[in-house]
């Protein structure tokens, strides 16, 4: 998020496999704990780290081990998420503090971005001014974010009759900011939500006319707000704008992936040691350090090799149904295509939302999707 600081990443992931165990204490003690088949894949994930570190297999440890806090740090998020996401009415209550959260974020990071590109929420100097949008040191990042909740407000403006208003004006919001920002991928993915979303929810819930015309509106709002407020000459500018690192970058780092693939198909470098093999493959050196391979996907098999990536289609596979029966986390799938071209989950901040919402997911697996599927009240998620 806004600081580089290895504390920024430490105290949420203590705090959740803090909730966690305490969680799991209970689980001991006979207490009605919730699992899900989801903790599997996440589970392997610590599991593979921890295997990489134990017989030497990873090329440098200390990332190794930073990788498996991280992970157990989602799947702590996880399933703290399954005990209370699961009921309904928790859902929904979290789900709208979510969404006027992100509401908020989304103000504050416009008006910083209109204001003074060069710092992080007025007094505090971002050592990435150029690519930096609100707390988020990269745009990409918050474009992620505003993916999983976008999502969330086009699913009131179309289901819940009390509060349509602000639903409505909340995807102007959301929709406008991301197109603001110069995320192309993220302009491309949420166009697609604001698209797609009512399209689903109304073959879903089998929406009135009316609401279907409510949907136009909304995108018809959202395209006004961004017109007026973002100024059409500035925003073409953003958008369309030449950066030959987004095609020439992004080309080496897949090209060198690859390499590494083939050097390394089934162990892996170890998790977290992309950004330390890559130079050995590398065939550009700009001077500057590259960090990630911009495309989750292929660092994933790189750092984890084949059963790296197998744990993570498993996940997909098991979140996309889910997604699309729900209507309101269709973000997660989206945010795992965005993965295709960048890194969105690997910062903490995103990586708490998306995993959440993973966890929220459970109650629309096959059974449950089939009830999902039939006409429900217009205030229900």
């Amino acid at each position: 998020m806004w600081s580089r600081g290895k504390w920024a990443t430490s105290v949420p992931e203590v705090a959740v496999c803090s909730i966690a165990f305490l969680l799991a204490v209970l689980l001991a003690l006979g207490q009605k704990v919730r699992t899900s088949w989801v903790l599997v894949p996440l589970a392997g994930v610590v599991a593979l780290a921890a295997t990489q570190m134990l017989f030497g297999i990873t090329v440098y440890p200390w990332p190794t081990r930073m990788a498996a806090l991280y992970w157990a740090g989602n799947l702590a998020t996880v399933f703290i998420g399954l005990q209370f996401l699961t009921d309904r009415d928790a859902r929904v209550r979290y789900m709208d503090i979510l969404l006027a959260f992100g509401v908020f974020v989304c103000i504050i990071s416009t008006a910083q971005e209109i204001t003074s590109v060069s710092s992080i929420l007025g007094p505090l100097p971002s050592p990435t001014a150029e690519y930096t949008f609100g707390p988020f040191l990269y745009v990409n990042q918050y474009a992620a974010f505003v993916e999983l909740i976008l999502p969330l407000a086009l699913f009131g403006a179309l289901t819940r009759e009390r509060g349509r208003v602000l639903f409505t004006l909340a995807v102007a919001l959301l929709f406008g900011s991301v197109l603001y920002s110069g995320s192309r991928g993220g302009a491309g993915l949420t166009v697609l939500e604001m698209i797609f979303v009512p399209l689903l929810v109304a073959r879903r819930h089998r929406l009135s006319g009316r609401h279907l015309l409510s949907s136009g509106t909304v995108l018809l709002v959202a395209l006004l707000w961004v017109a007026v407020a973002a100024g059409p000459d500035k925003l073409f500018d953003k958008v369309t704008k030449s950066d030959a690192f987004a095609f020439a970058g992004r080309s080496e780092f897949n090209r060198a992936s690859v390499e590494m693939m083939r050097a390394r198909p089934l162990q892996g470098f170890g998790l977290g040691n992309w950004p330390t093999v890559y130079p050995g493959y590398a065939t550009i050196d700009d001077g500057n350090f590259v960090n990630q391979a911009h495309n989750d996907w292929a660092q994933w098999t790189v750092e984890g090799g084949l059963p790296m990536l197998i744990l993570m289609l498993l996940l997909a596979t098991w979140a996309v149904p889910r997604a699309l029966r729900s209507g309101w986390g269709i973000g997660v799938p989206v945010v795992l295509i965005h993965c295709l071209w960048d890194y969105p989950i690997q910062r903490t901040g995103v990586a708490i939302v998306f995993f959440t919402l993973l966890a929220a997911l459970e109650p629309f697996g096959v059974k449950e999707g089939k009830q999902a599927a039939l006409p429900r009240p217009p205030h229900d998620s």
